[in-house]
């Protein structure tokens, strides 16, 4: 065994005592594992999101889930820190999850009000002011190169998450967010000018 690996076995082992010792309420190992790790939590959440403040309330959802769940972590299936990083990033998916049957359930409540209650139908002006919109993004999104359109439309157009439209593409989540945000600043750009 040589000194790295015994070091990492030593570490792992002084993890597998920390997440023990929250497991049985205490503070100061939790504080110490909070102090090693929730830069790397933080920064697991932060990937699947890419939004601040989401990203803050999932980690302190997380911190909660390693204080209460903290007694059914098993040393045989794995070590401290993957066990809390899918657990984070499980709670990153779950967030992204929640905001887009959010987002679908608003968007079925509006149609179903415009369609029974005249004062949320859209004016003549409005319509056409939306339909310009629409027609200026639509355009836009013809102009990004074959794969960042392809990102955007699944993301954006079909609802899927960074790492369903991944899945879907079999590329890296990576290659995926990089294209989708490389693709998102190209739209801002392109609409810009047709705005102003």
């Amino acid at each position: 065994m040589t000194d790295a690996e015994s070091l990492n076995d030593a570490q792992v082992q002084e993890d597998i005592g920390l997440i023990q010792r929250i497991a049985e309420r205490d503070s100061q190992a939790y504080r110490a594992f909070y102090q090693k790790y929730s830069g790397l939590i933080f920064a697991s959440v932060a990937n699947v999101l890419n939004d601040h403040h989401d990203t803050e309330d999932v980690m302190q959802e997380v911190l909660v889930q390693l204080w209460n769940k903290a007694h059914l972590y098993e040393p045989k299936k794995g070590k401290p820190l993957t066990w809390l990083t899918t657990m984070a990033r499980n709670r990153a998916i779950d967030r992204i999850r929640a905001k887009q049957r959010r987002s679908r359930l608003n968007d079925d409540f509006e149609r179903e009000n415009k369609s029974v209650q005249p004062e949320f139908e859209e004016s003549g002006h409005e319509l056409m002011v939306s339909k310009e919109r629409d027609s200026i993004l639509m355009r836009a999104v013809s102009k990004l190169n074959p794969d960042q359109r392809e990102a955007i439309e699944l993301a954006y157009f079909s609802g899927l998450t960074q790492a369903e439209v991944a899945e879907r593409l079999r590329e890296p989540l990576g290659t995926v967010k990089a294209r989708i945000r490389r693709g998102v600043n190209r739209l801002e750009t392109l609409v810009k000018a047709k705005l102003d």
